[in-house]
């Protein structure tokens, strides 16, 4: 039986990574975050549209617990060229499982290192 070929890097799917600020009247994991971010896609672009984004949660942060409110650091994985309609997707989201919800952008990186070095401050 042969070993299966990797892909040379030129026929490779590029990503970017969106960083997410996050705030929540509840406590969310990273599994928790993943329903309502291809809920909000799904609603806005379709089905067809959002398959092509390639979306993931690679990283989840909290960042602080202030007023009832938990504010969360993101980063998400999405293909190459398509981040401004995840953000466009991401937006709309005000509400999920009856408990509000703010996502928005603070920045788009190359790689999971450069996103945490730029935009997020792990203590």
């Amino acid at each position: 039986m042969s070993k299966l070929k990797i892909l040379p890097p030129t026929l490779r799917i590029t990503n970017h990574y969106l960083i997410l600020d996050v705030k929540s009247e509840v406590s969310l994991d990273k599994d928790d975050m993943v329903p309502p971010i291809w809920d909000a896609c799904i609603r806005f672009w379709g089905e067809c549209e959002t398959s092509n984004f390639n979306l993931w949660v690679m990283r989840h942060y909290l960042v602080e617990e202030c007023g009832g409110f938990m504010n969360y650091k993101t980063i998400l994985r999405c293909q190459s060229g398509y981040e401004e309609k995840v953000r466009a997707g991401l937006a709309t989201l005000t509400r999920y499982n009856h408990n509000k919800i703010a996502i928005s952008t603070i920045g788009i990186a190359g790689t999971i290192k450069s996103a945490i070095d730029k935009f997020i401050e792990v203590e």
